[in-house]
Order: structure tokens, then C-alpha cells, then sequence
């Protein structure tokens, strides 16, 4: 490996460790309901993500590539990623860390699922266990695991696996996707402003909790920043592979610092999840493995 994709690699782990304490930064601003945190995060999200296209000269390519069907499909993806963060920012606030991991966990599988059922994506035999080994775990996880909030995980998982399978269908880098969907939310803020208990009154604030706030943006843009990176170095393939490090990171982060209680039925099941994960990672190198083997074997 050389000295390029030896920094991709590091940039890869970087950004999911980032997104994976994140839910420290969000605990530090619990003085402020985490509705009236969503809605900031996208106010100072776009502002952050204005300056970011501006220095890399991505309006351009909104300017060449944004057409009518990809807005519609950045339309679909702003819902998702509202909900996606409002539910990490509620459960980092109120200690459900454990539950916002298994959603990282199981989204990957979830954007499998979704492929196979709206693109007809072919579901192998290896694929449709993991899916089963998943699906059963989470029915053990609704009836056993009673200290979770059941529907942190559900709603992360099927928010960002949903929006993964989105991202699939537009032709916008990460950047210049984003900004479309922090720009619809930000159209939208006064609608979500009537439905929701959002506000945008803050409490009064010490300068460090103001200073913690005007960078929300940077929290979201700087692992995207280092994702975008990453993938100059790497083969999308083995991005993939680090798809373990943020839920592994947030689980790690509930035990040792929120000290969130988990059964050991809980732990099995996480370990389940991410065994099925790692099969459905592991299975095109199997096979590539196999397709050289056999011919060798055959000499």
C-alpha cells in the first residue's frame, strides 16, 4: 500500500471515528432542546457547506448536473437525513448511544434489502442469511433488550439506509448533495418550525456553548470532507470495509463514557448484526478468491 492510500485509509478511519464521538459534542449542548439543535444544524450545515463549494469550486457542477430528477431525489433525501438527525442528536442528548450505533450497524443491510426490492438487485444465498441473521436478531433485540429505545435504532438504521440507496441514484458529489438538502431544509424550516416543537429561541448560552454551536456545520462537513478524500485513494470496495468503525466507535463510546446499561443479550445481538455485516463485506473477495483458485486447482 503506498503513502497515498495509506493516507485515504487513516482519512476513512478519521471520519467514521469523527461521526462516531460525535454524540459527545451534541451531550455538551444539551442546555438546548435537541429540536432547536436540528435546527441550527442545518442553518450553520449550509453556511458551512456555502464556503466549502465555494473553495472547491463545487457550484459549478450543481450548475452542469442538477437537473429535475435529481432534485426530486435530494427532495427525498433531505427528509431522510432530517429525520436521520434529529434521531442522533435526541439520542446523543438522552443517552441512547448504544441504540444510535445499532442503527449505523444495521443500516448497510437495510440499503442492501431496499436494492434488492426497488432496483432488483441480486440477493445471494450468503446476502439473504446475513439479511435473516439481522432481521432475527432485531425481533430478539424488540422482545428481549427492554433498556433500549427501539425506535432510535429502527429509525437510524432505515433513515440512513434509505438515504444511502438515494445517494446511489444522483450523479452530485457529497458536498454539492448535501448542500441541495440542507437548502430544502432550509426552505422547509419554517414549515417544520409549525409542526414540530422546533424552535430557533436559544437559552441563554455561555460563550463556549455559543462557540460549540456556530461549529455544528463543521461536524458535518468535515467527515464528509475526509470521506471525499478518502475515496481519491481508495477503491469504494474497501471504503466499505471501514463501514464497522462508527458503530463500533459509538458502542464503545456508550459503555466507557455514557455508561449506558446494556444487557449481555443486547451485546450477542449487536455481535450478530455485525457478524452478518462482515459476511455480506467478505463475500465479494470470497468469490474473486474462489474464481482464481479453481483454475489453479484445475491445472
Amino acid at each position: 500500500m503506498g503513502p497515498k492510500r495509506h493516507r485515504a485509509a487513516v482519512a476513512v478511519v478519521a471520519a467514521n471515528v469523527l461521526l462516531g464521538v460525535s454524540s459527545l459534542f451534541w451531550k455538551a449542548l444539551a442546555v438546548i432542546p435537541a429540536s432547536t439543535l436540528l435546527g441550527y444544524r442545518i442553518l450553520v450545515s449550509l453556511a458551512t457547506l456555502v464556503l466549502a463549494l465555494l473553495f472547491t469550486h463545487g457550484f459549478g457542477e450543481l450548475r452542469g448536473k442538477l437537473t429535475g430528477r435529481t432534485v426530486v431525489v435530494h427532495v427525498l433525501a433531505a427528509f431522510l437525513v432530517v429525520v436521520n438527525w434529529g434521531t442522533f442528536i435526541w439520542a446523543s442528548i438522552h443517552g441512547h448511544v448504544v441504540e444510535s450505533g445499532l442503527g449505523y450497524l444495521i443500516a448497510p443491510l437495510v440499503a442492501i434489502a431496499v436494492g434488492c426490492v426497488l432496483w432488483r438487485e441480486r440477493m445471494t444465498a450468503i446476502r439473504g442469511a446475513a439479511l435473516a441473521a439481522m432481521g432475527l436478531s432485531i425481533l430478539v433485540l424488540l422482545g428481549r433488550s427492554a433498556e433500549l429505545a427501539h425506535w432510535v435504532y429502527l429509525t437510524i438504521g432505515v433513515s440512513w439506509g434509505g438515504y444511502v440507496c438515494l445517494k446511489k441514484a444522483t450523479v452530485l458529489g457529497s458536498f454539492a448533495g448535501l448542500f441541495v438538502e440542507t437548502a430544502v431544509l432550509t426552505l422547509c424550516l419554517p414549515l417544520l418550525l409549525w409542526l414540530t416543537p422546533m424552535t430557533l429561541a436559544l437559552p441563554a448560552l455561555s460563550a463556549a456553548d455559543l462557540l460549540l454551536l456556530l461549529s455544528c456545520g463543521a461536524v458535518s462537513v468535515i467527515p464528509l470532507a475526509l470521506f471525499a478524500y478518502a475515496a481519491t485513494g481508495l477503491p469504494l470496495s474497501v471504503i466499505g470495509y471501514f463501514q464497522f468503525v462508527l458503530p463500533t466507535t459509538q458502542l464503545l463510546v456508550a459503555l466507557w463514557v455514557y455508561k449506558q446499561s446494556v444487557s449481555p443479550g443486547t451485546i450477542l445481538c449487536f455481535a450478530f448484526i455485525w457478524g452478518a455485516l462482515a459476511t455480506i463485506l467478505v463475500e465479494p473477495w470470497w468469490k474473486a478468491y474462489q474464481s482464481r483458485a479453481l483454475p489453479a486447482a484445475m491445472k
